[in-house]
């Protein structure tokens, strides 16, 4: 099955600051404004002239750009490698929140500011005007899939999208990211529509053969071979599939003698599952991964979900 995807452009930032005009003028002096070197690709944001230092008591970042317009708080962004650097543990945040943020000193061709709470790694995200989102299929909130096609393919899991008019369609990554992507100027990435392992490119055959594989392995851990069998939702019984395949379930009560150790629950197993088994806890195996549309599929089916 083909996968519907649209391109999306996706560019790279490098740590910076935003700063208030106070913050403005206690680092580069009294009256001072910041200089605009060159616009950015949202509306209204520039790139200025200035640049500042970030210290703390393990190390420093130097030549570290400053964001224009001034905004209502300062705020540092930073990536994971930068704040190894710094010896930090800052919270990955969307930018604007700095619940957690760590402090950092500042410091600027006139003047040096302590910048408490200030601290973020960006998470990234999608900006979009509201007549994007419509065209995308989306909403403000929404989380989406990104394929970013290079060298290193990669695909970014849940990516907030954000609806504003002051936007331009655009996906924002940091340099650790760009850097794990394989991402350069020019670099194409699409927002996917589908199943994640129709996303991946997992073709009907591949996906079938990782099922049997499952399967075995399941079979072998319980030491047997139940084809056909209905689940009567009674304690460590095994539910037959549609197509004959065995899945564990267990009973209310939760028992984990009869373990799922499915390597990917899928939306076509989450939907067998609940077609096949009475009872309504259902056992997976610690480091199954479980698809969002499954466990959506599942707690609709009244399917409780428990990690043994």
């Amino acid at each position: 099955m083909s996968v519907e995807k649209k391109k999306i452009l996706i560019e790279a930032s490098g740590c910076h600051v935003h700063l208030t005009q106070a913050a403005i003028e206690t680092l580069f002096g009294e009256g001072a404004v910041l200089k605009k070197r060159r616009d950015l690709s949202q509306p209204g944001e520039y790139l200025s002239e200035q640049r500042v230092k970030l210290v703390t008591k393990d190390g420093c970042v130097e030549n570290v750009a400053v964001l224009g317009p001034p905004r209502a708080a300062v705020q540092v962004e930073l990536s994971k490698t930068d704040c190894r650097k710094l010896g930090l543990t800052a919270p990955v945040n969307l930018s604007g929140n700095l619940d957690g943020a760590s402090d950092v000193m500042i410091i600027g061709s006139h003047g040096e500011m302590k910048a408490n709470g200030s601290v973020i790694v960006a998470r990234n995200h999608i900006h979009m005007r509201p007549q994007d989102a419509e065209e995308y299929g989306v909403c403000d909130g929404d989380r989406v899939r990104v394929e970013v096609e290079s060298d290193r393919k990669v695909i970014f899991e849940d990516v907030p999208i954000r609806v504003s008019e002051k936007f331009a369609p655009a996906m924002h990554i940091d340099f650790d990211e760009a850097n794990a992507c394989g991402y350069r100027v020019g670099t194409e990435a699409f927002i996917l529509y589908g199943t994640p392992c129709e996303s991946k490119g997992m073709s009907a055959m591949d996906m079938e053969q990782l099922i049997n594989e499952v399967v075995k392995n399941v079979c072998a851990i319980l030491g047997e071979e139940q084809q056909g069998k209905t689940c009567g939702g009674s304690a460590g019984s095994v539910a037959a599939c549609s197509d004959g395949r065995a899945v564990a379930c267990v009973s209310e009560t939760g028992c984990a003698d009869n373990v799922i150790r499915e390597k990917l629950v899928t939306e076509k197993m989450a939907k067998e599952l609940v077609n096949n088994c009475t009872c309504g806890t259902l056992c997976f195996a610690k480091g199954t991964i479980i698809t969002p549309a499954a466990k959506d599929i599942l707690k609709a089916g009244h399917k409780k979900i428990e990690i043994v």
